[in-house]
């Protein structure tokens, strides 16, 4: 019983210091301003911030620069001191006569000697004093490693604009529910005056079964617009990275502003010194010219300093001596069975590749600079008719209705002019969110994709 008072008595404890624990926790969640649970609000900013942290193109493009940071260790690490340590015990036996002592040679001589031990303990050293085919090859590191970096903008951009791409679907999705909800509130408006204007004799049976028609198709509209609002919520919880159970709400909405445009020739220039793309594939260039100067000097004679120092002797401490070595060496090629001569080749007609890429994609940069730049004027005027549109609808709608109310017109006139609002209405939505993503394209164009606003 002791035993088992002991054991409660440990337990109770443990429950104690776990519920402390917890409540902990929840404060310390409270005081930093964070609850467990709770809406997720979101600035375009700070959705990009969680994106570029979690997104696995982000993380994968930052592995990418460790990874070109230790090949470039690696290359570098021929033309550094090479230092290294050896210790070595040895019982040999030796042939003299494998050696040219033979016993016709040297009457009364035992040509086997042996057994005896040999103790060797000593530091190498190894340095390249020059070798310009190494040289090159750390220089094409180093490229790599901008390009590496280079790779890593461009990563973190597409990360970028596929969050911008998120956060404005998962607007105009809500947009569009909201769009619906004013529908379906119209629809049933409608009904009740068709129905009002059925029992005052003025409309028929048909008019009230028309507008019945009509609210039934706002709900089915309404519903399939807030299931694309929860894909399009999903869709950007996924590219964060965050819990796809959130409750998410964005605190910022896409606008429209009459903007100036910049002049083509002056974003063309822009772009091309700025896009990220172009500067990549200039690095290549650089590391395929490396590469090549590389491969010419594998002509050139490599000349490096080698040396040891250690203690030779029987056993450790037991007739040892210190002993050296000191000298330099000189490698010079004069046949390898074409193998510098091919190597010349693959990397001239690599670097011939690497040049004709970079020209290509000069142009096919000022191709988007001009795409973007026509794109967004058309749907900055699209916008613009959209919104007029809308007010032509719901200036028809209001005359409809005062004629149906009247009794000079039936509600054909009515739904007519309904479905038109609604149709602006979508109109306007899809327009705007067209123009802001003609916006981001532009951005992307110019290579500023991360000074894009809403």
């Amino acid at each position: 019983m002791p035993t088992m008072e002991k054991m409660g008595a440990f337990f109770g404890r443990f429950r104690a210091g776990w519920v402390r624990l917890t409540c902990v926790v929840l404060l310390s969640a409270a005081a930093a301003g964070q609850t467990p649970t709770g809406p997720l609000r979101l600035t375009l900013q700070e959705a990009v911030d969680m994106a570029l942290k979690n997104n696995l193109q982000a993380r994968l493009a930052r592995e990418g620069v460790r990874q070109a940071r230790g090949e470039t260790g690696l290359v570098r690490s021929v033309l550094l001191p090479n230092l290294s340590g050896s210790a070595s015990q040895a019982n040999l036996t030796s042939n003299l006569a494998a050696m040219g002592l033979t016993r016709e040679t040297f009457p009364g001589l035992d040509p086997f000697v042996g057994p005896f031990s040999r103790f060797d303990a000593r530091l190498q050293l190894v340095q390249t004093v020059f070798n310009l085919a190494a040289i090159r090859r750390y220089q094409a590191s180093v490229h790599g490693l901008s390009l590496a970096r280079e790779e890593q903008r461009s990563a973190e951009q597409r990360v970028i604009i596929a969050t911008v791409m998120s956060y404005l679907a998962v607007i105009e999705a809500r947009q569009s529910v909201e769009a619906a909800q004013a529908d379906v509130a119209l629809a049933k408006r409608l009904l009740e005056l068709a129905r009002s204007q059925r029992e005052a004799g003025v409309a028929t049976g048909i008019d009230v079964a028309r507008a019945e028609t009509r609210l039934a198709s706002q709900e089915v509209r309404l519903a399939q617009a807030r299931t694309d609002h929860d894909t399009a919520r999903l869709n950007l919880l996924r590219v964060i990275g965050a819990p796809l159970s959130s409750e998410l709400v964005l605190a910022e909405d896409m606008r429209f502003s009459l903007e100036d445009l910049p002049a083509a020739d002056d974003a063309v220039r822009r772009a091309l010194n700025d896009r990220v793309e172009l500067r990549s594939a200039l690095e290549q260039v650089r590391i395929a010219r490396a590469h090549k100067q590389a491969a010419v000097a594998g002509w050139m004679p490599v000349i490096s300093f080698f040396g040891d120092y250690g203690s030779l002797g029987v056993r450790p401490l037991t007739t040892s001596l210190p002993t050296r070595t000191i000298g330099v060496r000189l490698d010079v090629p004069l046949f390898d069975g074409g193998r510098t001569k091919s190597g010349n080749q693959v990397a001239d007609s690599r670097l011939r590749q690497a040049e004709l890429r970079w020209n290509d994609l000069r142009a096919e940069v000022e191709k988007e600079v001009r795409q973007a730049l026509d794109n967004l004027a058309t749907r900055r005027e699209q916008v613009l008719a959209a919104q007029k549109a809308l007010a032509l609808a719901e200036r028809e709608l209001e005359l409809a209705q005062d004629r149906f109310r009247n009794g000079v017109g039936d509600n054909v006139e009515v739904v007519n002019a309904q479905a038109a609002l609604e149709n602006a209405r979508q109109g306007v939505v899809s327009s705007l969110a067209l123009y802001n993503m003609a916006r981001l394209n532009l951005a992307a164009a110019l290579g500023h994709v991360e000074d894009f606003r809403l």
